[in-house]
């Protein structure tokens, strides 16, 4: 169970979908589905190195409330930053959820 004090962070959940416009053309563009308010578990990172270029894996851990369209595919904002879904683990218990999201490299 979450208790109600400890849900301090607001992550906004976004999905890519296909819209057509009136002239057929179709465009990919980011939709909101829902927002949310969290509790952060944990902040981890690391530095890995590839192709000879040094990236920063900024991970996050969250503690949420199930919500029927949360899948691994959507794009979470916090704080301004885009975050991919790497892991989400349900609690059927309490009706919760522990995402683990990575930041997007642009």
């Amino acid at each position: 169970m979450i208790a109600a004090g400890t849900l301090l962070y607001r992550l906004t959940f976004k999905e890519i979908q296909n819209v057509q416009s009136d002239s057929g053309a179709v465009t990919k563009t980011t939709v909101e589905l829902f927002k949310c308010r969290a509790a952060k578990v944990r902040n981890t990172g690391k530095y890995v190195v590839d192709a000879k270029e040094l990236f920063h894996s900024n991970s996050l851990d969250f503690k949420i409330r199930f919500n029927k369209l949360l899948n691994d595919n959507l794009i979470v904002q916090y704080e301004n930053d885009d975050y991919n879904i790497t892991s989400f683990d349900r609690n059927l218990f309490d009706n919760t959820v522990n995402i683990t999201i990575e930041k997007i490299n642009e």
